[in-house]
């Protein structure tokens, strides 16, 4: 409690950090019961002869769940693909400096996408609206997703341009 009175910005990444790696979490279980569908689905179709109808309605569920779980921890490792010529012929301060600067950009764009998907979201929770598949499920729980992801990869993206004091909080859950 005294950490977190002294250092409450510290405290705030480590909480940002907790929570990213326990999206990556839910996001490889996510991908885990698309392998355990496509398996059960499988067997049903090709030796019992009864497939499933419900089976690639939720793996396009859970596809969609796992990226949006997982894109912070790629944003916050770094594994986002960068095409890196320019920093290459730039070297030293002026590369980081623009290295920054795309963090900021991919801050500004991430972010606001978020906020377009919590504005969809906030109208399909009014409509009532539901997918239009074999199992029909609220449109706004597969959007939150995409919002969470979007907001939680630029608020990492924002720490990655601010610099190293921003970083992943050591014992957060790295």
């Amino acid at each position: 409690m005294k950490d977190l009175l002294r250092h409450p910005l510290r405290a705030i990444l480590r909480l940002h950090d907790v929570l990213i790696s326990v999206s990556y979490w839910l996001g490889s279980l996510a991908l885990l019961l698309i392998v355990a569908i496509f398996a059960y689905e499988v067997v049903m179709r090709y030796f019992l002869d009864a497939p499933t109808k419900w089976g690639s309605d939720f793996v396009s569920f859970l596809l969609l769940i796992s990226l949006f779980l997982v894109i912070p921890h790629v944003t916050r490792i770094q594994g986002n693909v960068s095409v890196s010529i320019l920093l290459d012929i730039l070297g030293g301060r002026s590369a980081e400096i623009v290295r920054r600067l795309g963090f900021a950009v991919g801050a500004a764009v991430c972010i606001w996408v978020g906020f377009i998907f919590w504005g969809e979201t906030q109208r399909l929770i009014a409509r009532g609206t539901v997918t239009l598949t074999t199992v029909q499920v609220p449109k706004w729980w597969l959007y939150a997703f995409v919002f969470f992801g979007m907001l939680n990869t630029g608020l990492y993206f924002l720490r990655l341009a601010l610099g190293d004091r921003f970083r992943t909080v050591k014992g957060a859950g790295e």
